[in-house]
């Protein structure tokens, strides 16, 4: 993940300043605010949709998922609820959510497909600001383990490529490959606090 021409990266000496306040929101401020968020959300009327395969939500997403900013140019960062996100889909045909609604989305659809629905997680991670801007930092994955290997899900993208570990899913994927990661807290498929796999 390289600058893009004209991109500056966050001063060096703002980055344990940056990774500390980002890290204990997301660890300790997130969840409450989107269960305040969506108190009073809207109900569907039907449930969420159904996929045979992998392969065939993974071809349905780059249309059924759309990355959006979260309100306040992404400073009200919360999860939706599935309420909302099927709520979305009956009315307008799509999801759309930043990457943390997308990965919890995807979380849901992919439990059945994993092997073992306890082994699918929703990763957020902070990247080393120092060479790239602060809104491509953080970043939230869907990571789960299906037919023996990891697989990692970006937005709305199944990465081809099968790791041996969740580590290397983490690290080896092309969101984060040859990036420092200074923050990473893993949930499982319902977006509680989970230890991250040892395999």
């Amino acid at each position: 993940m390289v600058p893009r021409e004209g991109e500056a990266g966050v001063n060096p000496l703002l980055v344990r300043p940056y990774v500390a306040a980002v890290s204990a929101y997301f660890r300790w401020g997130k969840r409450p605010l989107s269960r305040l968020t969506y108190l009073f959300g809207h109900k569907p009327a039907g449930e969420a949709p159904a996929f045979a395969s992998l392969e065939e939500y993974a071809a349905w997403m780059s249309a059924g998922l759309r990355w959006r900013s979260d309100h306040l140019g992404g400073v009200w960062d919360v999860f939706p609820t599935m309420d909302q996100m099927i709520w979305q889909l009956e009315k307008q045909g799509y999801v759309e959510d930043d990457c943390d609604g997308l990965a919890y989305f995807s979380a849901q659809m992919v439990r059945q497909f994993a092997d073992d629905p306890a082994q699918v997680y929703v990763v957020t991670l902070i990247l080393n600001p120092r060479g790239l801007p602060l809104q491509r930092a953080a970043h939230v994955l869907c990571i789960f383990r299906a037919g023996g290997k990891w697989r990692v899900i970006s937005n709305n993208e199944l990465y081809p490529r099968r790791y041996a570990t969740f580590d290397e899913a983490l690290r080896e994927n092309p969101y984060t490959r040859g990036q420092e990661i200074e923050f990473i807290e893993v949930r499982d498929a319902d977006l509680k606090r989970v230890d991250a796999p040892a395999d």
